[in-house]
């Protein structure tokens, strides 16, 4: 009985060194802040600006802040080719089109003052993250990010 005792502990030991000694992936997190100067429903100058240019490819978190009094903002991530920057765009509905974009996913429709996190897996590269409600995009609502190895 006493062995089988003195065997246990000695597993237990065992596997708690070893658990110790596996490293958890860590998570980044990037805040994003998205602002506009509107005081009423029209868009007036808005902006998305990130804490963080730059992160290390992994585990990222965004935690964003819709910081308008008025208006609904969502943030989606896009891979990109930095050698086409340019997203596909309609003037008419005043979006990008999503349906053409390497999208990876979103925190949507956050109201005046509200928040929201997203955690995504991503791979060293170009991203870009934008504000995809018709005519924010191209009034400024947009933050590159760049993952490195």
């Amino acid at each position: 009985m006493r062995t089988n005792v003195i065997f246990a502990s000695a597993v237990l030991l065992l596997s708690l060194a070893t658990f110790s000694s596996v490293t958890v992936a860590a998570t980044t997190v990037v805040n994003v802040l998205l602002e506009d100067s509107s005081s009423d429903t029209a868009i007036g100058n808005m902006r998305m600006s990130l804490d963080h240019a730059t992160v290390t490819a992994g585990r990222v978190t965004f935690r964003a802040k819709n910081q308008s009094k008025n208006l609904v903002h969502e943030v989606i991530v896009v891979r990109i080719d930095p050698k086409k920057p340019a997203l596909p765009y309609d003037e008419k509905k005043g979006e990008v089109i999503e349906k053409q974009i390497h999208h990876l996913g979103e925190i949507s429709d956050l109201k005046p003052g509200a928040s929201g996190a997203i955690t995504l897996s991503l791979k060293p590269g170009s991203y870009v993250l934008i504000c995809n409600q018709p005519g924010h995009y191209k009034a400024g609502m947009e933050a590159n990010l760049l993952v490195s190895r």
